[in-house]
């Protein structure tokens, strides 16, 4: 499911390394479901890693859908915070 979040980084830190300048406006736009973007926790790596020199966008749009049909669970008892987007604060 999120496995391509850092498949998109890297082709867009790929084009923006062909193209020569780092801070060209190619912007990544991500799409998740919320139990996905808390639960699973390749999102919180490919975030950890965007300030790092090589891996480095300048950004990311992330657009989180709160279906709430991906948890097995009520919020209050599959997360410790309120949002699923409180991991990205």
């Amino acid at each position: 499911l999120e496995a391509a979040d850092a498949v998109l980084e890297g082709i867009v830190r790929g084009k923006q390394e062909v193209l020569g300048d780092e801070s060209l406006p190619i912007i990544p736009v991500l799409v998740h479901g919320d139990a996905a973007f808390i639960g699973q926790g390749v999102v919180q790596e490919t975030l950890n890693m965007s300030q790092l020199t090589g891996y480095k966008t300048g950004g990311t749009i992330h657009v989180i859908v709160n279906n709430q049909i991906g948890f097995t669970t009520g919020p209050t008892s599959g997360r410790s915070t309120r949002y699923p987007t409180d991991l990205a604060k």
